[in-house]
């Protein structure tokens, strides 16, 4: 054991990614088969073509403006804030460890939702805070009343709330941000799948210090390779934030990746709508079967629950024929699959692996 070395980060475990393409052809024997990345969220038509015209008319011998202030300007044109409430970042998950960087520290309590995204109690568990699971009702609606007393008792300063919550899909009423917000802790309210539901609580910005959005690039926009993501405070977090990141935290490519996708947004809608509906009837389809019970989501995905040992045997069925859908080493998500909807077409093969299976069982 290394004596300098942090003990919590000792006794940390490696957060886990999903696999990439060449690990998963080899882990599953797929030669040449084409593979179907279903579980990771991303936008299954990609990015739009003009960021790739820009891309290859563009110099990038020089640093990112460390003050992102023309990024900012189309981003509050986007979103509506003033760009001293704007700050973009490396992915959401930057973001996400720069809050913990300002608000958290050995010692502290993190009132994690569960279940939901995992970066949050990952990184909490990094700074050598505590974590303390608050669980969600059985319809994934926040437990308000215990989490309130469990950041009380705990003193704990910071919550994340994904809305649409991920894996769950379901998203936060505004009443209950409201309520967490009173306890005077700091609600940071991840809304990376916001394009797919447009519902927010961005208005709650005007209202309270003590508010956090949190947006991304990576699910609506098809650039989740390009890491880019924005948060969305008051300007004293906003300063706080720019005290502590590193100056060319947003790099060249991603600046014009992202702005280009803010000038062309009406294109990247069309495909929301395309997906949504997808969604729509692939949930119809579940709901035929006694053994899936399918959770109605407002974000790009769908939280199954299968019964007996079906989860396990749909997943290798579909991975067998190169698709790829989400499974938890979670306990309590130990019979659950998290299905994100691609194209028409991929999802029609993943009906038939289904529909195969059950017809035969």
């Amino acid at each position: 054991m290394n004596n300098y070395v942090n003990d919590h980060i000792e006794k940390l475990k490696n957060y886990e990614p999903v696999e990439s393409d060449d690990t998963l052809r080899a882990k599953y024997s797929l030669g040449d088969k084409e593979i179907i990345r279903l579980n990771a969220n991303e936008n299954p038509y990609g990015s739009i073509p003009e960021i790739n015209f820009k891309l290859s008319n563009f110099s990038f011998h020089n640093y990112p403006d460390s003050n992102q202030s023309n990024l900012r300007k189309f981003l509050s044109e986007y979103t509506g804030l003033p760009s001293e409430n704007i700050v973009a970042g490396s992915g959401a998950d930057e973001m996400i460890e720069l809050i913990f960087k300002i608000y958290g520290k050995k010692g502290d309590v993190l009132i994690d939702v569960q279940p939901t995204f995992g970066m949050y109690s990952f990184l909490a568990s990094s700074m050598g805070m505590k974590v303390i699971n608050s669980p969600r009702k059985e319809d994934w609606s926040i437990d308000i009343g215990k989490t309130i007393n469990l950041i009380k008792e705990n003193d704990s300063k910071i919550l994340f709330i994904a809305s649409p919550n991920n894996p769950t899909g379901n998203v936060a009423k505004e009443g209950e941000i409201q309520s967490l917000l009173e306890t005077g802790s700091m609600v940071i309210v991840d809304e990376t799948y916001y394009e797919f539901c447009s519902k927010s609580t961005s208005n709650l910005l005007n209202s309270y210090e003590n508010i956090i959005i949190l947006r991304s690039f990576s699910k609506w926009a098809g650039i989740a390779g390009l890491r880019i993501g924005y948060m969305m405070a008051s300007k004293n977090v906003i300063d706080n934030i720019f005290k502590i990141k590193q100056p060319y935290n947003v790099n060249l490519a991603a600046e014009v990746a992202a702005i280009t996708t803010l000038e062309n947004a009406g294109k990247l809608i069309e495909n929301i709508k395309i997906i949504n509906n997808e969604k729509e009837n692939f949930f119809l389809f579940l709901k035929q079967y006694k053994n899936i019970t399918p959770f109605v989501s407002e974000a790009n995905f769908i939280l199954c629950k299968f019964k007996n040992n079906d989860s396990e045997i749909i997943f290798n069925n579909l991975a067998k024929e190169g698709i790829f859908v989400r499974k938890f080493s979670d306990i309590d998500l130990k019979n659950y699959l998290r299905i994100s909807i691609g194209k028409p077409e991929q999802m029609k093969k993943i009906k038939n692996l289904i529909k195969t299976y059950y017809e035969k069982s």
